[in-house]
């Protein structure tokens, strides 16, 4: 039996897949590079192989392994989802897609479906009736990530603003194997919970220097104190030293929101695609049990709908 190694936080990359008012949904994920280098280095370059096949309209990877050059290779087959992006390159994100996920049943990477709900803490502005990073240009990393390497599941969690180097969201799993997962966000040791209630703090970020060809205007800075018009005039503030000794929790999104949220997505799956396999994979993955339903779902089994909240958007439902 060939047992792949777990992903390692470079093995990782993160993106944001939704922006709110408050801040940002951000997702785990692998590229294909990476799976071919986990192959590689699993059974080596001359022991698997992948081919490609349309199915009605759909494109599927098989994805073969053996343990070594006389033995039969072993397969596994997924399809892919196109691109949402205009920009020529829709089938072979299509094609990527459709190897990772191949991968991903062979067991390369199935530790990210574990992942909590990230939601972090970062500053966002509106332009446009639409939500948007107040840093276009940040880009967020896993700076630490641990793992029960007996069951694969991820246990710990630490991702950071790379241009900032902010830690945007902190999670530890309270105990190993219990249901109730807690999303703590931090930047201080925790005897700091002991302390009074304070302002939460979010992540700012500094406007960058302007271009010389092409002025720039500052960023607004978020406020809920003052007016729009004052938050315009004042300058973006960074996390100063005097909050470093400061500990501030984030909320997880309510079960009953969770729960109204896949049923939209799992709509949009079954009426326009109808594509009813694909979220009974989805379930049977995550909890184990292909008959879970989570509109009747309790507090108890949160963390199994958030799970099946994330692999949902990670399969491209649900809006940007």
């Amino acid at each position: 039996m060939i047992n792949f190694p777990l992903l390692t936080s470079e093995d990782i990359e993160v993106k944001v897949k939704q922006i709110t008012k408050s801040g940002a949904l951000l997702l785990l994920y692998k590229t294909a590079r990476v799976d071919a280098k986990i192959l590689d280095e699993a059974v080596g370059p001359m022991n698997w192989c992948c081919s490609y096949r349309e199915v009605k309209g759909n494109l599927f990877c098989s994805v073969g392994i053996r343990e070594k050059e006389d033995s039969d290779f072993v397969y596994k087959e997924d399809c892919g989802i196109e691109s949402g992006q205009d920009d020529g390159n829709e089938k072979k994100a299509e094609a990527s897609d459709a190897f990772k996920r191949a991968c991903s049943r062979l067991g390369i990477g199935r530790e990210l479906y574990t992942s909590p709900v990230i939601w972090a803490d970062v500053a966002t502005v509106q332009k446009n009736d639409k939500w948007v990073l107040q840093d276009p240009f940040a880009k967020y990393v896993v700076t630490h990530i641990a793992f029960n390497e007996d069951t694969r599941v991820i246990t710990e969690l630490e991702i950071t603003n790379a241009k900032s180097n902010i830690k945007v969201f902190t999670w530890k799993l309270s105990s190993e194997g219990a249901i109730g997962r807690k999303m703590v966000k931090t930047w201080a040791p925790e005897e700091a919970e002991k302390t009074e209630p304070v302002a939460e703090a979010k992540e700012e970020v500094k406007p960058a220097e302007p271009e010389e060809s092409k002025p720039q205007e500052k960023p607004k800075r978020k406020t809920t104190s003052k007016t729009a018009s004052d938050a315009a005039s004042s300058p973006v503030e960074t996390v100063s030293p005097s909050n470093e000794g400061k500990h501030t929790s984030e909320e997880q999104m309510p079960l009953k929101e969770l729960i109204t949220s896949i049923g939209r997505m799992v709509k949009e799956m079954f009426v326009k695609e109808g594509n009813r396999d694909l979220y009974k994979e989805i379930i049977t993955e995550v909890t184990g049990n292909p008959d879970f339903k989570c509109n009747t779902a309790t507090d108890a089994e949160y963390d199994k709908v958030a799970g099946i909240y994330t692999a949902l958007v990670e399969a491209g439902y649900g809006d940007a």
